[in-house]
């Protein structure tokens, strides 16, 4: 599976449109989306978003930031693209999300259900885990969440995705799970997955 990873638009429909192009032309199986498509709003800029990124034809899959209006979550359900709290399967990898900061640990056990108590394969968060490279503010704080770190700890799963801090884009590894933060889509910024045996990052630019 080929999957495109971005998060962090704040609102910058052009990016959706330049990423909905890369997609449509590089055999993407899914997109994932990790949160923050608005700056405080408004919902319909975070649908039109979601809807540009749908016209590729692929699945998209989103959980909401820290920046999203929690009525935008709400807007977005009918079009079946939320993650947030659920768990999925797509081409057999099972998915699982949790949207907003921390706090995730219900909606990840709650993902997990969904799937019958079957180990996630990529978990798809805004906020990233602690103690790693791509946590790290400009003041050299880890500021990623505990509990998201803890999850993955137990469930080992072999891709965690997600965005929040755009100074700490890049790889790391916690334990045996790949930690990816493409960086801010409003700079351009996205990733490239590649999920057959091992699994392989390439972060991306759209910038020439």
């Amino acid at each position: 599976m080929k999957i495109l990873a971005c998060s962090d638009f704040h609102g910058n429909v052009e990016t959706a449109s330049m990423l909905a192009e890369v997609c449509s032309k590089g055999e993407f199986s899914l997109i994932l989306v990790a949160g923050d498509i608005t700056h405080l709003g408004p919902p319909e800029v975070g649908r039109k978003i979601i809807g540009i990124l749908l016209e590729t034809g692929k699945p998209v899959l989103h959980v909401p930031g820290n920046m999203d209006p929690p009525s935008l979550h709400e807007d977005l359900k009918d079009l079946g693209v939320s993650l947030h709290g659920r768990g999925v399967t797509v081409e057999g990898l099972a998915f699982v999300g949790a949207g907003f900061e921390c706090g995730v640990s219900e909606a990840l056990r709650d993902g997990v259900k969904q799937l019958g108590g079957r180990r996630p394969d990529i978990v798809l968060t805004h906020a990233p885990p602690y103690n790693t490279s791509v946590d790290l503010a400009w003041s050299g704080a880890h500021v990623g969440c505990e509990e998201l770190a803890e999850f993955i700890f137990k469930y080992k799963p072999k891709l965690s995705v997600c965005g929040h801090i755009h100074e700490a884009r890049g790889t790391d590894w916690l334990g045996e799970t790949l930690i990816c933060n493409p960086g801010p889509a409003s700079r351009g910024f996205y990733a490239e997955v590649f999920l057959e045996g091992e699994v392989k990052v390439f972060l991306k630019s759209l910038k020439r």
